[in-house]
C-alpha cells in the first residue's frame, strides 16, 4: 500500500512516503486519481490489532468533529472500514513547526504571533472538552497560509465512550509529558497537562535546543518566567487556563518588544490593588496575578527599585488573597535576591522583615511561601545586622505551631544558622521541631567556641 504508484481504495495514487515515525500511523503523499496534480496527505493505521485500529478510528472522528475550524487539521476524506483504515488531509507545504524555529528565534514579533496561534489551536480543542496529551512542535503544521494542530491520536475526552482501555497506562513524547502522566494522570488529563506541554513546546522553538529541558539564560527572562510557570512540576502552580497563559505571554512580549513602559505598568497595577484594599478591604485575584507577573518580568534593577518602595498595605492585601500554591514564589524571590545581595540601606532590612512577617502570619499563604518569606527576613536581618529585624524573625519562628511549617522552619534554621537564632529561648517556641533546631544551633556554636579555644594558653 505504501509503495509509490500503488492506489489506495481505488481513489488515491501514492506518490511517496511522508513519515512512518508516528505511533500508530504511516503518512503518505497521495494524489486523487481525479485530480492528479493535487498533492494531499493520507494517513493509515499501520497496526492490525483491534485496540489500535479503534484508537485510530477515534482520532479521525474527533478530527472530523472540528471540520470547518481554522485551528485543527481538516479531514478531507476517510474510510474507517477500509483495511487498513485511513483518512486524507491537506498537504501543508511548510511542514511542522520545527521548520520555523530558527525564524521565530530571529524575529520575536513573529514568534509572538505563532505562540498565540498555538494557544488558539489548543483552546479550540478545549472548547469541546478535548485534551491533546501529545503537544510538541511536530504536531503543529504550517502551510496554506495558516497554522493548525494535528495528530490527535492520544487525545482524550473525559467520560467519553471512546476513552482509552486499561492497557494504555500512559503515552506521549518523553520530555514533553507532565510528571503526573507517569503516576496515573495520563488517563485523566485536563487543561493543565496541555498547558505544560505547550510550555515545553514554546521552549524548544525559542531556545534552539532539541530537548525541552528548561535551561535559564537561553530565552529573554520575561519569556522564561512564563514558560517556567506553565511547566511547573506541580500542576496546581501552573496557569489555571489558556487565557491566563496568553495574558502573561502578551505581557512578556510587551516587555521584550518595548511596548511596556518599564516599571510604570507594575506601579499602576500596584496602586490599583492598594486603592481597592484601602476602600473596600477586598482584593481582585486577577489584578494581583497581573501585578506578580508584571513584577517578575522587570529587570532585576527595576524590580528592586519597585520592591524598596512597596507600602505595607500592599502586603496586607496580598496576605488576604487566596492565591493558588506557589503563586507568590516569584514575588518573594525578589526580596530574597535583595536580601542576599544587600542592595539597599541598612534600615530596609527591618522593612523586609516586617513585610515578610505579614505574609508569614497569613492564613492564606502556603507553607512553602511562608518559609521563603522567613528566609528573606532572616538573610536581610543577618546581612545588615539589624536587631529590630532579628526580633521580628524570632517572633515568626516562635509562633510556628503547624508541623509541616515547623519542619520547613527547622531546615531553614539549620541552613542559615544566624547567631541571633542560637540565642533564642526554646521555651518561647511552640513547636518541638523549632526547639530542637535551637538546641542544635546552640550545640554547634558551643562546639565552634571550644574548638577556637583549644591550644590557646590564655582563654578568656
Amino acid at each position: 500500500m505504501s509503495s509509490a504508484g500503488s492506489v489506495v481504495d481505488g481513489k488515491y495514487k501514492v506518490t511517496g512516503l511522508c513519515s512512518s515515525a508516528g505511533g500508530m500511523g504511516t503518512v503518505l503523499f497521495v494524489s486523487p486519481l481525479a485530480l492528479p496534480d493535487t498533492r494531499l496527505v493520507l494517513k493509515y493505521c499501520n497496526h492490525t490489532d483491534d485496540d489500535t485500529k479503534n484508537r485510530f478510528r477515534r482520532e479521525v472522528r474527533v478530527m472530523q468533529s472540528f471540520n470547518g475550524s481554522p485551528y485543527v487539521a481538516p479531514v478531507l476524506d476517510a474510510n474507517l472500514e477500509h483495511s487498513p483504515p485511513y483518512f486524507v488531509m491537506p498537504f501543508f507545504e511548510h511542514g511542522d513547526l520545527m521548520n520555523q524555529a530558527a525564524h521565530l528565534r530571529q524575529d520575536l514579533a513573529v514568534a509572538e504571533q505563532y505562540l498565540n496561534r498555538m494557544i488558539d489551536c489548543i483552546e479550540q480543542l478545549h472548547s469541546k472538552n478535548v485534551y491533546h496529551r501529545d503537544i510538541k512542535p511536530q504536531n503543529f503544521l504550517v502551510g496554506n497560509g495558516t497554522l493548525v494542530v494535528s495528530d490527535l491520536g492520544l487525545c482524550v475526552q473525559p467520560n467519553a465512550a471512546t476513552a482509552f482501555t486499561r492497557t494504555s497506562v500512559y503515552g506521549g513524547t518523553p520530555g514533553y509529558m507532565p510528571p503526573e502522566f507517569f503516576a496515573g494522570g495520563f488517563r485523566h488529563a485536563d487543561a493543565s497537562d496541555d498547558i505544560y506541554m505547550l510550555g515545553k513546546t514554546f521552549f524548544v522553538l525559542l531556545s534552539g535546543l532539541d530537548t525541552p529541558d528548561l535551561t535559564p539564560g537561553l530565552l529573554p527572562p520575561p519569556l522564561f518566567v512564563v514558560i517556567e510557570r506553565a511547566c511547573a512540576p506541580d500542576k496546581a502552580r501552573r496557569y489555571p487556563s489558556l487565557s491566563a497563559l496568553r495574558q502573561s505571554l502578551t505581557l512578556a512580549f510587551s516587555v521584550i518588544l518595548g511596548r511596556a513602559n518599564g516599571s510604570g505598568g507594575v506601579l499602576g497595577t500596584q496602586q490599583a490593588i492598594i486603592d481597592r484594599w484601602q476602600s473596600t478591604n477586598q482584593t481582585d485575584l486577577l489584578e494581583l496575578g497581573q501585578f506578580i507577573d508584571e513584577l517578575a518580568m522587570l529587570s532585576p534593577s527595576e524590580r528592586h527599585r519597585v520592591c524598596i518602595d512597596m507600602p505595607s498595605d500592599l502586603f496586607y492585601a496580598i496576605a488576604e488573597a487566596p492565591l493558588p500554591p506557589g503563586r507568590l514564589a516569584s514575588f518573594i524571590q525578589g526580596y530574597l535576591e535583595m536580601s542576599q545581595h544587600a542592595e539597599y540601606g541598612w534600615s530596609f532590612a527591618e522593612t523586609v522583615a516586617d513585610n515578610m512577617s505579614i505574609l508569614f502570619h497569613s492564613q492564606h499563604v502556603f507553607e512553602s511561601d511562608k518559609a521563603d518569606a522567613l528566609k528573606a527576613a532572616i538573610i536581610a536581618a543577618d546581612r545588615q545586622n539589624r536587631f529590630a529585624a532579628m526580633d521580628t524573625c524570632k517572633a515568626m519562628i516562635a509562633s510556628v505551631q503547624d508541623s509541616g511549617l515547623a519542619h520547613r522552619v527547622y531546615e531553614l534554621m539549620l541552613e542559615h544558622p544566624s547567631y541571633f537564632m542560637e540565642k533564642m529561648d526554646p521555651l518561647t517556641c511552640r513547636s518541638p521541631a523549632v526547639r530542637q533546631a535551637i538546641a542544635i544551633l546552640k550545640a554547634n556554636a558551643e562546639a565552634v567556641q571550644q574548638q577556637s579555644t583549644m591550644g590557646n594558653p590564655f582563654p578568656s
